[in-house]
């Protein structure tokens, strides 16, 4: 993703844990995401820092992307 020219939006906002699981799997679904703290400033997710993680994907994608996390997040029934 090209940060300069793009706006992005932001699809989840959680612990570094959880934005990391949400991260996965929006790559696996061929959707290129970052991870930013609270101030915006680059992520390292080999370090920890308090407070809340962003996703943030291309506004582009932000559709495609919001589907792919509530479709991961639906309980799924083997009985019905």
């Amino acid at each position: 993703m090209n940060e300069k020219r793009e706006r992005y939006a932001k699809v989840f906002c959680g612990d570094l844990w959880q934005a990391q699981i949400i991260q996965s799997l929006l790559e696996a679904n061929h959707i290129e995401c970052i991870l930013r703290n609270e101030l915006q400033a680059p992520f390292s997710s080999t370090r920890e820092r308090e407070g809340k993680v962003w996703v943030l994907v291309s506004n582009y994608d932000e559709i495609i992307a919001i589907a792919v996390i509530k479709e991961s997040s639906r309980p799924s029934n083997p009985y019905n």
